[in-house]
């Protein structure tokens, strides 16, 4: 892989490492590594941990005293706004906007910890808002808008709409899966 890269061993046991810890290649004793076959539940479970990652920082985030700075969740907002007005669909550039939205609401909450397993789950959530279906923009997009002004009123209420609205997606991506794999277009 190193000469087909033109590059060192090293790196590319480097690159591996990332990869393995992001969940993306699996290594195994005399195997190797290799990219793992997810099944549908294995696609979903993504977003049951991220809900447990995002409302758990939300609610961190709500008990905090002083002033909320939303700048960065604001940019992402209008990142995925442009994004949708340029392609018309949920594009590259609009699924690396939706996650730095998710990023910047968990780093928000101050945890070096949660920031890091969001880190590891937005690696394989980029894999799954490509097989995510029609999304009409202006709803994708209001959803996040719903999301910042809750945040930004501190309603109690922020981490199940956070909740719903992962559910939302996990659910039209799950049923995008299951008609892809019954079509045989994924593994």
């Amino acid at each position: 892989m190193a000469g087909l890269l033109g590059t060192g061993r090293s790196a590319v046991r480097e690159a591996i490492r990332h990869l393995i810890q992001e969940g993306l290649v699996a290594h195994e004793l005399h195997r190797g590594a290799y990219v793992p076959v997810m099944s549908l539940a294995d696609r979903l479970d993504v977003y049951r941990a991220r809900e447990a990652v995002e409302t758990g920082a939300v609610r961190q985030i709500l008990e905090q005293p002083e002033p909320l700075d939303t700048s960065g969740l604001r940019e992402a907002v209008e990142a995925l706004r442009t994004a949708f007005a340029r392609e018309g669909r949920l594009s590259d550039e609009g699924i690396a906007a939706d996650i730095r939205f998710h990023q910047e609401l968990v780093r928000l909450c101050g945890s070096p910890r949660l920031s890091r397993a969001y880190a590891t789950l937005a690696a394989e959530t980029r894999i799954l808002l490509r097989h995510h279906p029609v999304y009409p923009e202006a709803d994708y997009v209001r959803d996040h808008e719903r999301l910042l002004d809750a945040l930004e009123r501190r309603d109690p209420d922020t981490p199940e709409l956070i909740a719903e609205h992962l559910r939302l997606s996990a659910r039209l991506i799950g049923h995008a899966l299951a008609r892809e794999t019954e079509e045989g277009r994924v593994a």
